[in-house]
């Protein structure tokens, strides 16, 4: 339906919202149950993803990318002026 047509993020936002307030209670507790199943689902392998290699990889390339790429904030430098 919306295909074709040339609506921002907000203006399809805004019509799906009204289309779920007139939504059958049934239909609404299906995509309820719909939604959850994906979330479980996902939850089991994120779990699982995160007991892999790959994720500890990744986590010390975050830890080092935070470390090489944070500004410290103004007024707290860590060497003194000398005097």
């Amino acid at each position: 339906m919306l295909k074709d047509q040339s609506f921002n993020f907000t203006e399809i936002a805004k019509m799906i919202g009204e289309g779920w307030q007139v939504l059958a209670p049934e239909a609404r507790e299906e995509c309820k149950c719909q939604a959850n199943a994906a979330k479980e689902k996902y939850d089991a392998k994120l779990r699982e993803y995160k007991e892999t290699p790959q994720y500890e990889g990744y986590q010390k390339y975050l830890e080092e990318f935070k470390a090489k790429h944070t500004i410290p904030p103004k007024g707290l430098s860590t060497s003194r002026p000398t005097t």
